[in-house]
C-alpha cells in the first residue's frame, strides 16, 4: 500500500469517527456503524469492503455482532482471533444496555415491570432464564441469568439459593423469553416457577412472579395474566 492509500483510509477512519461521535451509532447506517466497530478490531487497513461482506451474509448490523464466532470466521477476511472479538462485542453491548436498564426502572407499578421485562427479553435471540433480585426501594439488587433452552426437571434451584443468601434480595422476580414462541407457560416453565416458589418460601422472601416474554406478549404465571399484549 502507497503513502496516498494510507491517507485515504487513515482520512476516512477520522470522518466516520467524528460522525459516530457526533450523531451517535444508532443513528448511522448498518454500515457505517460495523465499519466503525471494525477498525477497532483491525487497526489499519479499509474495512468497507469487509463490512459489506459480513452485512450480505448476516443481513443487519445486529446480526454480525449477535452471530456466532465460529460463523463469522467464515467471511472472507476474518480469523479466529478478529471473530471472537467481533463476537465479544455483544457481550459488552449487553452488559451495558442492561446496566442503563436497571438504573432506568423502580419497581412501583404493574407497567414497569412490563416495560422492564419488555426492554430486556423481547428482542433476545436466545433462550434465557433471568434471576432478578428486587431491593426494599423495589430496585434492582442483584441479576443473574441461565442461557439456553430451559428443562424443568433438570433445573437446579440451589444455584437461586446460592444467590439469594450471597445477596439478600427483598423480592425475587424470574423472567424467560420464548423467541420463536408465545408467551403461555409451557410445562418447563410451570417446573422451574413451583421449584422456585417452595424454594422462596423456605427463604423468607416473596417470588413476585415469573414473567414470560414471546412475541405475542407479555404473561405472569402467578396470576395467570397478560401484562401487555404485542
Amino acid at each position: 500500500m502507497d503513502v496516498s492509500q494510507k491517507n485515504v483510509h487513515g482520512g476516512h477512519r477520522k470522518r466516520l469517527m467524528d460522525t459516530v461521535l457526533r450523531v451517535g451509532l444508532n443513528n448511522v447506517s448498518d454500515i457505517q456503524a460495523l465499519e466503525f466497530v471494525l477498525t477497532y478490531i483491525f487497526p489499519r487497513g479499509d474495512v468497507n469492503e469487509l463490512a459489506h461482506s459480513l452485512l450480505n451474509k448476516f443481513g443487519s448490523f445486529a446480526n454480525v455482532i449477535d452471530a456466532e464466532w465460529q460463523d463469522i470466521e467464515k467471511v472472507k477476511g476474518m480469523g479466529e482471533r478478529s471473530a471472537k472479538m467481533l463476537h465479544g462485542l455483544s457481550k459488552l453491548f449487553n452488559c451495558f444496555s442492561e446496566d442503563v436498564l436497571d438504573d432506568k426502572y423502580t419497581f412501583d407499578y404493574r407497567a414497569d415491570v412490563s416495560d422492564y421485562f419488555e426492554e430486556l427479553l423481547r428482542y433476545q435471540t436466545a433462550e434465557k432464564l433471568y434471576v432478578i433480585g428486587i431491593d426494599p426501594a423495589r430496585r434492582v439488587k442483584m441479576k443473574y441469568h441461565f442461557i439456553g433452552t430451559l428443562d424443568g426437571n433438570d433445573f437446579d434451584e440451589r444455584e437461586i439459593a446460592k444467590l439469594i443468601t450471597t445477596f439478600k434480595p427483598a423480592y425475587l422476580f424470574l423472567a424467560h423469553n420464548h423467541p420463536t414462541g408465545n408467551c403461555q407457560p409451557n410445562k418447563d416453565d410451570e417446573i422451574v416457577y413451583t421449584k422456585v416458589s417452595e424454594l422462596c418460601m423456605d427463604l423468607g422472601l416473596a417470588l413476585i412472579d415469573y414473567i414470560i416474554v414471546g412475541f405475542d406478549g407479555i404473561f405472569g404465571i402467578k396470576d395467570k395474566m397478560y401484562y401487555t399484549k404485542f
